[in-house]
Protein backbone atom coordinates (compact mmCIF):
# COMPACT_ATOMS: atom_id res chain seq x y z
CA UNK A 1 0.00 0.00 0.00
CA UNK A 2 1.54 3.39 -0.99
CA UNK A 3 2.02 6.37 1.67
CA UNK A 4 0.55 10.13 1.04
CA UNK A 5 4.72 11.81 0.59
CA UNK A 6 5.32 8.50 -1.77
CA UNK A 7 2.03 9.69 -3.97
CA UNK A 8 2.53 13.08 -3.88
CA UNK A 9 6.25 12.37 -4.82
CA UNK A 10 5.34 10.64 -8.18
CA UNK A 11 2.57 13.63 -8.53
CA UNK A 12 4.75 16.35 -8.63
CA UNK A 13 7.53 14.41 -10.30
CA UNK A 14 5.20 13.83 -13.25
CA UNK A 15 3.77 17.51 -12.96
CA UNK A 16 7.14 18.63 -13.83
CA UNK A 17 8.08 15.96 -16.34
CA UNK A 18 10.85 14.75 -14.28
CA UNK A 19 12.05 10.90 -14.32
CA UNK A 20 13.02 8.72 -11.36
CA UNK A 21 16.66 8.62 -12.60
CA UNK A 22 16.39 12.39 -12.82
CA UNK A 23 15.56 13.05 -8.95
CA UNK A 24 17.25 9.91 -7.88
CA UNK A 25 20.15 11.82 -9.47
CA UNK A 26 19.52 15.06 -7.69
CA UNK A 27 18.90 13.35 -4.26
CA UNK A 28 21.80 11.75 -4.82
CA UNK A 29 20.66 7.95 -5.10
CA UNK A 30 22.48 5.72 -6.69
CA UNK A 31 19.38 4.06 -9.05
CA UNK A 32 15.56 5.27 -9.75
CA UNK A 33 14.66 1.93 -7.53
CA UNK A 34 14.99 4.19 -4.60
CA UNK A 35 12.81 6.42 -5.91
CA UNK A 36 10.31 3.79 -7.21
CA UNK A 37 10.51 2.22 -3.91
CA UNK A 38 9.30 5.97 -1.95
CA UNK A 39 6.90 6.00 -4.55
CA UNK A 40 5.58 2.76 -3.78
CA UNK A 41 5.42 3.29 -0.28
CA UNK A 42 8.22 0.60 0.48
CA UNK A 43 10.64 2.90 1.61
CA UNK A 44 10.36 5.30 4.20
CA UNK A 45 12.08 8.33 3.89
CA UNK A 46 14.38 9.58 6.63
CA UNK A 47 13.39 13.38 7.54
CA UNK A 48 16.49 14.44 7.06
CA UNK A 49 15.42 14.47 2.99
CA UNK A 50 12.41 15.41 2.79
CA UNK A 51 13.26 18.93 3.07
CA UNK A 52 15.75 18.07 -0.11
CA UNK A 53 12.92 16.34 -1.97
CA UNK A 54 10.75 18.99 -1.48
CA UNK A 55 13.54 21.65 -2.31
CA UNK A 56 14.31 19.18 -5.42
CA UNK A 57 10.66 18.93 -6.79
CA UNK A 58 10.11 22.61 -5.79
CA UNK A 59 7.31 22.76 -3.48
CA UNK A 60 7.21 23.39 0.45
CA UNK A 61 7.99 20.61 2.69
CA UNK A 62 4.04 21.03 4.24
CA UNK A 63 2.77 20.37 0.14
CA UNK A 64 4.90 17.11 0.22
CA UNK A 65 3.70 15.85 2.87
CA UNK A 66 0.09 16.62 1.80
CA UNK A 67 -0.46 19.47 4.18
CA UNK A 68 -1.05 22.02 1.76
CA UNK A 69 -2.22 22.20 -1.36
CA UNK A 70 0.22 21.36 -4.39
CA UNK A 71 0.50 24.68 -6.71
CA UNK A 72 3.23 23.78 -9.56
CA UNK A 73 4.66 26.80 -11.69
CA UNK A 74 3.12 24.74 -14.89
CA UNK A 75 0.80 28.29 -16.52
Amino acid sequence: MENNIGRNIRTIRNSIGMTQEELAEKMGYTSKSTINKIELGKNDIPQSKIVKFAEVLGVTPAQLMGWENIQTNND
